[in-house]
């Protein structure tokens, strides 16, 4: 399994945010249950608060957030890891991972250089996805 404490700095940690709050709007609303999960993700990996209003403004792309990952020096495959764990709790908050959750959720951390095992290592939610 990843490293649950890996901790991101601001910039980085908002990129996050944002891939996390992508995958839970897949489906429309964030449902109650959802948003205190994404919460307490979020502040499971940096020390700050969701911007929604910049999230809403802009959508963090894969590309964008592997390229910043690049940029901090960060390992990818780590955030990769956590990212997959973490969008495949937060998308099964609300009783099932959809095929579009799914593909999202492995655009990201695909874009982040994780391996079919990388992701199979960090959760299992997304068996059904990989191929």
């Amino acid at each position: 399994m990843h490293d649950r404490g890996m901790k991101l700095d601001e910039a980085l940690g908002q990129l996050y945010a944002q891939g996390l709050l992508a995958v839970a709007r897949v489906d429309g609303e964030i449902g109650p249950e959802e948003g205190a999960l994404l919460r307490k993700l979020v502040t499971d990996r940096t020390s700050l608060e969701i911007d929604y209003e910049q999230s809403f403004f802009h959508k963090v792309t894969s590309d964008e957030l592997a390229a910043a990952v690049a940029k901090a020096g960060v390992d990818a495959r780590e955030v990769g890891r956590a990212f997959a764990s973490d969008a495949a709790q937060l998308a099964v908050a609300d009783g099932d991972l959809n095929g579009g959750e799914a593909q999202l959720i492995l655009r990201y951390v695909r874009a982040l250089g994780c391996s079919d095992d990388d992701i199979r290592h960090a959760t299992r939610e997304l068996d059904a996805w990989l191929y």
